[in-house]
């Protein structure tokens, strides 16, 4: 029953890492593009400022699900390499299932609340001259959320489950 929702899950992690490969191509480009107006054409543009904090949210974002998923991510084991095996899969299911699960489960719906209601409202940045739309940039850090805590959870699942810690965990894509 694990492994279809785990693949689920894996899938979900992997849209989201592409799409934050496509978050990159567009910061790149907006970039070169950028340097180039303003130093070739004498003319900067008034909305690669804003593009460049977008992306830059949106790789980073959309990118953790992916990160956690391959063991990537920092991890700081000082107590934890410490701890008996069993010790330390118990702390895996508390911290991941009890602690981060719900904390990231908290922050997704608050972010698709904020994106859905930027939608509704035709939300625009402020203080930037261009005034972009916001809801894509919220909606992505909605989706960035939730495929993390989607991430977690099978994270969690798969501690509990395999008896696996985060360090022995399956990593093949």
């Amino acid at each position: 029953m694990l492994q279809p929702i785990s693949k689920l899950i894996d899938f979900i992690a992997l849209v989201s890492s592409r799409l934050a490969e496509m978050a990159a191509a567009i910061l790149v480009t907006a970039m070169v593009w950028e340097v180039f107006a303003r130093y070739v054409l004498h003319a900067p543009t008034v909305w690669a400022f804003d593009v460049a904090y977008m992306m830059n949210g949106a790789i980073f974002l959309l990118g953790m699900a992916w990160v956690m998923r391959q063991n990537e991510h920092i991890s700081i084991d000082v107590v934890r390499k410490h701890l008996p095996k069993s010790l330390a899969r118990i702390s895996d299911l508390v911290l991941y299932l009890l602690v981060l699960f719900p904390l990231f489960a908290v922050l997704s719906k608050v972010s698709i609340y904020k994106a859905w209601t930027a939608w509704k409202l035709n939300e625009v940045e402020m203080v930037s001259p261009w005034a972009p739309l916001m809801w894509p940039f919220y909606a992505c850090i909605a989706v960035g959320l939730i495929a993390f805590t989607l991430q977690l959870l099978a994270h969690g699942l798969r501690c509990a489950v395999n008896g696996n810690n985060h360090a022995e965990a399956e990593v093949s894509p």
